[in-house]
């Protein structure tokens, strides 16, 4: 039997496809009695909105129907600018899956990857190649700073680079930025940049400032070392005076639990002392997904104390779940302490063993194992989520084993807004949309005026919310019936029209060299 709440979407759903019935690609649209969000923060209104072609041409209290126009009365509904999600690993296949359901069906109009220190190069490349296959969604492109390390160091990471390789990993950063990055992007915390010194970052940060770009972080200690990844990133921000993103900040090991509130306050207020433009953003869990080596910082792996340090940092060895093991893959889906009782080892032992049998992935650079591990406290992602400098994002991929890759903005807008009120709604949108897109340099996205891009989601607050689970990691959000990028419905009663109008969107290097 459905649930009123599903009654209720289904109704939506019902009314916004009988609206929808005569709708063409390239009608103009007039969109009436919704409850817009306009991006700003600002409280709703009731309006209608219409769109010629790309872009928002008119919103006013009352719009009288134009000849040719697609009249859609979104009565019930509300509507805000796309939602920007400043992290995804949208890149890894998005050309082999253009129509990108999962991010799309979110609200989610435009993605930024290129994501702790890795990205498709050369850049110049990939865009070309969006461009000649467009996907259903924006896509605006950091360059990764471990893949510059890999163009010019090889597979000899483990060590800082030289200044001869320094001077040629600027050269084509420098080149990334012209053809179209919106700056640099570290995974600090990994193998291919972990040994880079704050040196090798700042002069490569520098290189990104001059073309007025952002440095962003995936910082080199998430957990029991976290406030010092978080001074070296001020560091950066201040010698090469460039604006500085952390990557879905966290508190990310129980030693440093419920410090958001207490700590936090003042590195915002040293940022803003330095002179330093902090951009840091978050999704909405207390679980995240990522690799085994992660846990050992200094890589010590075979330190039995350093590994039972690690474990008991992180909730213990039954709150680290392998999404996937490719030496055995029928241990996918059971914890670590489940993988060392079937071994008959301790965990310790057990995660040796973990690190001994996906050595080869070093080499190869295929992935091995991914763990889903939950070492985040609530408070804390409640205080990230609802700071006005923290924007959202998914972390997530296309097909991830992690439910943020399906669900993140949708459970910002149903559990952290309506649900736990966390946040208001309009700001919760603000951060979703107008606040990305002012980081970004997008002065055309991010809100509902005339002028701006039609990148736009109709959604219903009363039932908005995720579904995907870490068993069911694609389900479809609720209370979305339709998004629409650049004037054309992607997602149009909760399904995939297989429109693509999305863009390769231009950071600021390449706008400035053309």
């Amino acid at each position: 039997m459905p649930t009123p709440q599903h009654s209720s979407v289904l109704a939506a759903a019902i009314a916004v496809g009988l609206a929808w019935s005569s709708v063409t690609a390239a009608a103009d649209v007039l969109l009436q009695h919704v409850q817009v969000y306009d991006g700003t923060g600002a409280a709703p209104y009731s309006a209608d909105v219409r769109i010629r072609g790309t872009k928002i041409v008119a919103v006013a209290p009352q719009l009288t129907p134009e000849p040719g126009e697609t009249v859609s009365d979104q009565r019930g509904l509300a509507l805000a600018p796309g939602f920007i999600d400043v992290h995804s690993h949208a890149d890894s296949g998005l050309l082999d899956d253009l129509d990108a359901a999962t991010v799309s069906r979110q609200g989610v109009t435009t993605v930024v990857v290129g994501q702790d220190g890795e990205s498709v190069f050369p850049l110049g490349k990939y865009r070309a190649q969006l461009q000649a296959t467009p996907p259903a969604i924006n896509v605006a492109s950091f360059a990764g700073h471990a893949t510059l390390r890999m163009q010019v160091m090889g597979k000899d990471l483990y060590r800082a680079s030289t200044p001869a390789e320094q001077v040629r990993m600027e050269a084509l950063l420098q080149q990334e930025m012209l053809d179209g990055a919106f700056g640099l992007s570290t995974g600090l915390e990994y193998e291919q940049g972990h040994f880079a010194t704050t040196e090798e970052v700042v002069g490569l940060s520098k290189i990104a400032a001059a073309s007025h770009g952002t440095y962003l972080s995936h910082v080199r200690d998430e957990s029991t070392k976290v406030f010092e990844s978080y001074d070296e990133i001020l560091r950066i921000g201040r010698e090469a005076k460039i604006p500085v993103g952390i990557t879905h900040i966290k508190m990310g090991a129980t030693s440093v639990w419920h410090q958001a509130a207490k700590r936090m306050p003042a590195y915002f207020e040293q940022a803003k002392r330095e002179g330093v433009k902090l951009t840091p953003d978050v999704y909405p869990y207390t679980y995240w997904h990522s690799t085994i080596r992660v846990l050992v910082p200094d890589r010590d792996f075979f330190n039995a104390e350093k590994v039972a340090k690690a474990l008991e940092e992180n909730g213990g060895a039954a709150a680290i779940l392998f999404a996937s093991y490719v030496p055995d893959p029928t241990l996918a889906g059971k914890t670590l302490a489940e993988m060392a009782a079937h071994w008959g080892l301790s965990p310790v032992a057990a995660y040796m063993r973990t690190i001994r049998e996906t050595e080869a992935q070093l080499e190869t650079g295929i992935s091995m194992e991914d763990i889903i591990g939950t070492s985040m406290s609530e408070d804390d992602v409640s205080w990230f989520v609802a700071h006005p400098e923290i924007a959202f994002c998914s972390d997530g991929a296309l097909h991830g084993s992690h439910p943020r890759g399906a669900g993140a903005f949708p459970r910002i807008l149903g559990h952290y807004v309506r649900e736990a009120k966390v946040l208001p709604l309009p700001e919760a949108i603000r951060k979703m949309t107008s606040l990305p897109a002012s980081r970004l340099g997008l002065a055309d996205r991010g809100r509902i005026a005339p002028g701006y891009v039609a990148d736009l989601v109709l959604f219903d607050p009363a039932t908005v919310i995720d579904q995907s689970t870490i068993q069911h990691p694609e389900a479809p959000p609720l209370g979305i019936p339709a998004v629409m990028v650049s004037g054309e419905w992607v997602i149009r009663d909760g399904a995939v029209t297989g429109k693509r109008p999305g863009k390769a969107l231009q950071g600021p290097g390449y706008r400035a060299a053309r």
